[in-house]
């Protein structure tokens, strides 16, 4: 027994999708892949000056506590310091913190696909498709403004 047309286009359209989600998927792996790559190597990078810096921060702030010294106790002068970093360091974190949560990682290639494949989808949608779905299974096609296809909806979907 032959199969029937509409259950090899069903067939020949799951297999497609299917097809269609494997590629996304890898796409947007390998989009992701090679952001990681980067940002790992930029971070290689900037953390390779990270021990000069802080020496030279911690020096900074105890010849800051040092000439604070000279007009309040040590102790005084040290805590000040102490205070105005921790601050300015939640301050700068904090600020860091919420640009972060806000970006989005980008994945251009795949959001590109995504855009193809809707318009792609958008053009088999509405009355072409009803048409070949009705003409397949021997339906006779509606016409005038009793049809329910996207022409005549009144908000234009």
């Amino acid at each position: 027994m032959p199969a029937s047309p509409a259950k090899d286009a069903l067939h020949s359209l799951l297999e497609g999708l299917q097809t269609l989600t494997r590629e996304h998927l890898a796409l947007a792996r390998a989009e992701i892949k090679d952001d990681l790559r980067v940002m790992g190597g930029d971070a290689a990078v900037g953390a390779a000056g990270v021990p000069a810096l802080a020496a030279g921060y911690l020096l900074l702030m105890v010849a800051i506590a040092q000439l604070v010294a000279l007009w309040l106790p040590l102790w005084a002068a040290f805590g000040i310091v102490a205070l105005v970093n921790l601050g300015a360091g939640a301050a700068i974190s904090g600020g860091r913190l919420r640009k972060m949560m806000d970006q989005r990682l980008a994945l251009p290639g795949t959001g590109e696909e995504l855009q193809r494949d809707k318009a792609w989808l958008a053009s088999l949608g509405g009355a072409t498709q009803e048409e070949r779905w009705q003409t397949q299974a021997g339906i006779p096609q509606r016409s005038g403004p009793e049809s329910n296809g996207p022409a005549s909806r009144s908000n234009g979907r």
